[in-house]
């Protein structure tokens, strides 16, 4: 599991920016681009769910895994 600020900190990195609030998820738009992303309002996300949005994002298999080990230490 991780920490759902963690994951909003590293979209940011990757050009993301908050767009709106929904009831259930937030929106986040890459600037400069039509790419949305929906992040769900829990306390922690599913590894599953990071891996394929931060793939679906444009990071590599080894900077996933990066991330999700940095996460949970």
């Amino acid at each position: 599991m991780i920490p759902r600020d963690h994951f909003k900190n590293k979209i940011r990195s990757l050009g993301y920016s908050f767009k709106s609030q929904r009831k259930r998820i937030s929106l986040w738009r890459k600037s400069g681009s039509t790419a949305v992303m929906s992040v769900p309002h829990t306390k922690f996300l599913e590894d599953e769910y990071v891996k394929s949005v931060l793939r679906q994002a444009g990071c590599t298999k080894e900077e996933i895994e990066a991330f999700i080990a940095s996460a949970k230490s």
